[in-house]
């Protein structure tokens, strides 16, 4: 499978277990990926996560497909969900990326799960972000990652603040305020 040739393309990835992913992947040689992640592959990013050669049953373009999702087939995929799962990190990443698309298919996301997204959500801002960045370690095996709200809050206000896309911060400014109401 020639990983390369899907560089810079929105693409449905499916894994060795059967995980479906669509977004804009950008490829990473074999040098690459060993050195930063110490894998010894060639592997996708698909902020946030690498999906190596070995991992990847399949890929497909999606650049010729044009549907009510543009180049996807939902407004929200497993990607966004597990990002939710995993925590404000992998939600921070996605905003970081500043890939437009990405970003309103993550509110999207947040905006349909808004219950679950309240229900985990705890006060302040990520330990490590206070405490000279050491973070105290969790007692629980849970792979669900924590819901700061500060950090939430200040990820919303940045993308309200600084994106140049009009619905990027309609989308983001109207879930702040929902957020903000719900824990007022």
């Amino acid at each position: 499978m020639d990983l390369k040739r899907f560089d810079n393309q929105c693409v449905r990835i499916t894994t060795t277990t059967g995980e479906v992913f669509e977004g804009v992947v950008s490829y990473c040689n074999r040098e690459y990926v060993f050195h930063e992640y110490g894998y010894d592959q060639e592997a996708l990013h698909l902020v946030p996560v690498l999906l190596c050669k070995d991992d990847i049953a399949g890929v497909e373009s999606l650049e010729n497909v044009n549907g009510p999702y543009g180049h996807f087939s939902e407004k929200y995929g497993f990607l966004e969900k597990k990002c939710l799962e995993w925590g404000t990190d992998m939600i921070e990443e996605v905003f970081d990326s500043e890939d437009d698309i990405q970003q309103l298919r993550m509110l999207a996301c947040l905006n349909d799960n808004f219950q679950s997204l309240t229900e985990r959500t705890v006060e302040g801002m990520a330990p490590w972000r206070l405490k000279n960045g050491i973070s105290e370690p969790k007692e629980e095996n849970n792979e669900q990652g924590p819901i700061y709200k500060g950090e939430l809050e200040k990820m919303l206000h940045t993308l309200v603040k600084y994106s140049e896309n009009d619905e990027v911060v309609k989308e983001a400014k109207e879930l702040l305020e929902r957020f903000e109401k719900h824990f007022s």
